[in-house]
């Protein structure tokens, strides 16, 4: 049988290399062969390469001139990633890549158009390109049951940092506000977003508690939408209770109500329960599981690898809800800058 999968070089092994351990557990390695990876720092590279066996590219000039390598897995940090993305696509290569984005609004729609000109796959995970099957659960009970417009929805995660100053974009306010947020938090954005609508205004507060880092450790974000529906969106790194990374996600419509728990343990699932009035009272109308794996935020390879093969480019709407969900960041990142919210 023809090999389908997509050959891609991973470039930046701080996060990077979770993505490389991915693609060589099932989910990653039935979509994608991993071609190789790059990192400025060749201790690095040389530990990745040792463990995971891939090829060590010197950086991604080189990479880009590897005519077999398909589609570049980018895991910089954010500033100005939206140029090494117009690199790669200008070579005729795919896009993974992971939220934030980027940190500038006006380079990411470019970069998206440029994309869907030369009608190459320009991916993330958080939005992702489609909604994954918690956020599809949701939109289906939402029109069975007749629920109507989103009222008010609340996201929250969590994780304990004992994070110490490394001089790194995380150590900046202005490229790294209000830090839970702009790190975790982003997922929880890119929720309200795909299930409550354009978002029109935000709100800020952030507070340092214990962290090392000179930026915050525990935020909140309140949200305002087109259609009068009011989120927030809450990430703090102080919070131990054993159970990092447990987003929770409410969300209250006209006439029903809807909570998703997930869970990170090893046996962990995405519980979903819809709670709304049958026969005059209040009560569960649906329950349902769904694989960790496959929730929201989570890479969509198999999605990434059929777009790729079927020579299919990112949809407007798409490119949309990723510059919105920037527009939003750059917004509280303004508040954040701010020296009456400066912490």
């Amino acid at each position: 049988m023809k090999d389908t999968r997509i050959r891609l070089a991973v470039a930046g092994l701080g996060f990077g290399w979770h993505i490389v351990n991915e693609l060589r557990g099932p989910r990653g390695s039935a979509d994608i062969e991993l071609a190789g990876i790059c990192d400025p720092d060749p201790e690095r590279s040389a530990g990745c390469a040792a463990e995971s066996g891939a090829r060590v590219y010197r950086d991604l000039d080189e990479i880009l001139a590897d005519e077999s390598v398909e589609a570049v897995g980018l895991y910089t940090p954010p500033h100005r990633r939206a140029e090494l993305i117009g690199a790669i696509l200008r070579a005729g290569k795919a896009v993974m890549t992971t939220k934030p984005f980027e940190d500038d609004p006006e380079a990411a729609a470019e970069v998206l158009e440029l994309a869907r000109s030369r009608k190459l796959v320009l991916h993330l995970n958080s939005p992702g390109p489609e909604p994954a099957p918690d956020q599809r659960l949701i939109m289906e009970w939402r029109r069975e049951f007749d629920l109507g417009e989103p009222v008010s929805a609340f996201w929250e995660t969590h994780a304990c940092y004992h994070e110490k100053a490394d001089g790194s974009w995380m150590d900046d306010p202005a490229r790294c506000p209000a830090a839970p947020l702009f790190r975790l938090g982003i997922y929880g954005i890119n929720d309200l977003v795909e299930l409550c609508g354009e978002p029109v205004d935000c709100r800020i507060m952030q507070s340092r508690i214990a962290t090392g880092r000179p930026t915050a450790d525990n935020a909140m974000l309140g949200i305002s939408f087109a259609n009068g529906a009011l989120g927030c969106v809450a990430a703090s790194f102080r919070v131990d209770d054993g159970k990092p990374y447990a987003n929770r996600l409410l969300i209250n419509y006209e006439r029903g109500t809807v909570w998703r728990a997930l869970s990170h343990d090893p046996e962990g699932v995405c519980r979903l329960t819809l709670m709304g009035k049958g026969g005059g009272k209040e009560r569960i109308l649906r329950e349902a599981e769904i694989d960790t794996a496959e929730h929201s935020g989570a890479y969509q390879w198999g999605v990434f690898r059929r777009a790729i093969r079927e020579r299919r480019s990112i949809s407007a709407e798409y490119a949309r809800r990723i510059v919105s969900s920037i527009e939003l960041v750059n917004s509280f990142t303004q508040q954040c800058l701010r020296p009456e919210n400066a912490l």
